[in-house]
């Protein structure tokens, strides 16, 4: 994560890291970092015959062989080796070109025949052997910096050792070849994560069992879940067991169960694994059994007044509310009526642009009182003023550039940080929203979405996906299919043109992953649709994904998170959304038009829509100036979702006027 004292000195400044891609020169100097972005190479190799040329220092202290490891193609990387470049020339923060290129074997391996030291270490703490091991599928790369003298049992500054690094990456071969090494599988980080806490978030059975029979201590918790403006955020004494209960299978649960993990402990916010188990989409009733089993407290109370059934009673799955009831289960919190939808519902446009005005109005308030963007503020503010633009709706440009800029300057001082794997707090959610926004937006190239694509591409898993493990946190962030959606959309965007191929490939990977893996909410659908789409899926398989949502609309022409639920803003919005992105539904078909009547008579008189927060809360408590109190942040990210559904209608009704 980006806690470094030097890199928040650095981002002061507001120094960016390289010169943005596709810029023209400022003078012949630059040529050479041009000719890297466009993967010229004859003009790379002109030109890195020139001493001075290939040694330069760009902003940050970036060289050209740095800037090609990063955003260059692995021939310009061999070019610039061949020419004589420095292997292990140093940014202002300390990495050197194998730091930066650990996560990509081929660039890894041409870097460690041109003599790059295995032990560099950034002013992080950061080495090879850290960012090759936050890769999944870096095992290889692990094993050859091992052999070549790398350190099993360094640390960053935060103290992420290599096996930290592995489990956390969800690479199971790289946790065999480190214990192999006799690294400790209980050595925690400075925030109290283990190994085993990690594997259990994955889900993965194998490597839990390894952890175990290497003697992994099944109740370790965590003792720091980070901190923002507003205190401490609530994600401390989280046990493997926590981590597994929402989504893990239940052999992972019973393996953990088995090794005498606390089945009634409970974290920072009171919350127990069988609260946590029926507090998202992912919930399986088989869990749940389980743990009653195993003797769960079904009646204890969170530290914000809530039970399990609470809990299970917002996602509505009859089987799993039947088994909390048939074990004494009994409700504590207390109803809250939803505030009354408008009596006389808008014209679209006015619906569409009072809606624009709601968002708008809160995200420079937000950025004040947090002092950072949010997925669900200026990153889904974008995407609403594209859509709103370009249906020529009336909203404020100063305000859409103004929430803009705040993204693209927080990502180019994040920059340095995460081209060395200092990953970003919330990742890879935090990142690929901003990274979609800025797409969506037409943001153009810059060193933040150099950084990004960069990134988000290291995170992307064996199978696939992009994937945050561990927690519930519906309907917003919790399916992978949406993460894994926008990445591949925000990728093709802002991809260099030295990494084209390699992005290609992660976007075959990404769509055989969506093809093979069954959605399960209605999030879920929507976010497949669009993945297939943007991955330029068969037809056939995308018509298919399409008539499956078309059959959830409900009677009043909403949408339900799950078949369980009633229809809701949140849902409505991002289906239509997609239906319409994919190019299957057009804003004038009866689908299409039932779905804006229920928008249009669901919106609230201020503009906004209301939808109830269905997340276990971790973050402290601020207003941001948007309507409906603890549930603002999700009913803003309705609101967001359901200006871009209607602007599509909200064009055809004013070519009809």
């Amino acid at each position: 994560m980006l806690r470094s004292r030097a890199i928040l000195l650095f981002f002061v400044s507001l120094v960016l890291s390289v010169p943005s891609p596709g810029a023209s020169p400022k003078s012949g100097a630059m040529d050479i970092f041009d000719a890297i972005r466009q993967d010229d190479l004859p003009r790379i190799e002109a030109l890195a015959a020139n001493a001075p040329m290939r040694e330069q220092r760009g902003p940050g202290g970036v060289t050209p062989l740095l800037d090609a490891v990063a955003f260059g193609s692995p021939e310009a990387v061999a070019a610039l080796l061949r020419a004589g470049a420095d292997a292990n020339a140093q940014t202002d923060l300390g990495a050197t070109p194998l730091i930066w290129a650990a996560g990509d074997p081929v660039k890894t391996r041409l870097l460690l025949g041109a003599d790059a030291d295995v032990r560099a270490r950034s002013r992080a703490g950061n080495t090879p052997l850290l960012v090759a091991a936050a890769r999944d599928g870096g095992a290889a790369t692990v094993l050859l910096l091992l052999d070549r003298g790398a350190d099993p049992n360094e640390a960053d500054e935060n103290g992420v050792t290599p096996l930290l690094a592995g489990a956390r990456s969800g690479d199971r071969q790289t946790v065999e070849h480190l214990l192999a090494r006799q690294c400790d599988p209980n050595r925690a980080d400075k925030a109290g994560m283990t190994a085993l806490q990690y594997a259990a978030g994955h889900g993965d059975l194998a490597m839990v069992r390894l952890l175990l029979d290497r003697g992994a201590r099944v109740n370790d918790a965590n003792v720091f879940g980070g901190k923002v403006k507003h205190g401490d955020v609530a994600l401390k004494g989280l046990t493997p067991l926590m981590l597994a209960a929402p989504a893990a299978d239940p052999a992972v649960i019973e393996a953990l169960l088995d090794a005498g993990a606390a089945v009634n402990a409970a974290d920072s916010r009171g919350m127990t694994p069988l609260m946590l188990a029926v507090s998202g989409e992912t919930q399986d009733r088989r869990t749940v059994k389980l743990l009653l089993s195993r003797g769960a407290e079904v009646n204890a109370v969170s530290a914000a007044g809530e039970t399990a059934l609470d809990w299970a009673v917002r996602f509505g799955d009859p089987e799993v509310l039947s088994l909390l009831r048939q074990a004494g289960a009994e409700r504590r919190a207390q109803e809250r009526p939803a505030p009354k939808a408008i009596e006389r519902p808008r014209e679209v446009r006015l619906a569409a642009e009072r809606a624009m005005e709601a968002v708008q109005s809160s995200t420079a308030e937000f950025f004040r009182q947090s002092g950072c963007v949010g997925c669900h503020h200026q990153n889904l503010a974008m995407i609403a003023a594209s859509e709103a633009r370009a249906a020529g709706l009336r909203i404020d440009d100063r305000l859409a550039a103004d929430a803009a800029q705040q993204v693209i300057a927080q990502w180019n001082m994040f920059s340095p940080g995460l081209l060395e794997r200092m990953d970003a707090p919330g990742t890879p959610d935090t990142p690929t929203y901003s990274l979609f926004g800025m797409a969506l937006e037409g943001v153009p190239h810059n060193p933040g979405t150099d950084a990004l694509v960069a990134n988000i591409a290291a995170q992307q898993h064996q199978d696939g996906s992009w994937r945050l493990t561990g927690f519930a946190r519906a309907p917003l962030e919790e399916g992978h299919f949406a993460r894994t959606a926008m990445a591949v959309r925000a990728l093709g965007e802002y991809a260099p043109a030295g990494r084209r191929a390699e992005m290609t490939e992660r976007t075959q990977r990404a769509q055989a992953w969506l093809l093979a893996n069954k959605p399960r909410s209605t999030d879920d659908h929507a976010w497949r649709l669009l993945g297939l789409y943007w991955t330029q899926a068969p037809e056939q398989q995308i018509r298919r994904a399409a008539k499956k949502l078309l059959a959830m609309q409900q009677a009043d022409g909403g949408w339900a998170a799950n078949p369980y639920l009633p229809s809701d803003p949140l849902s409505t919005a991002t289906t239509m959304w997609a239906l319409h992105t994919a190019g299957v539904t057009a804003a004038d078909e009866a689908h299409y038009r039932r779905g804006v009547d229920f928008l249009r008579g669901s919106q609230q008189a201020d503009g906004s829509w209301f939808v109830e927060s269905r997340a276990p809360k971790f973050q402290p408590y601020f207003e941001s100036g948007f309507a409906h109190g603890p549930n603002q942040w999700i009913s803003i990210a309705a609101t967001s979702w359901a200006t871009a559904a209607l602007a599509p209608a909200a064009r055809l009704s004013g070519a009809a006027d």
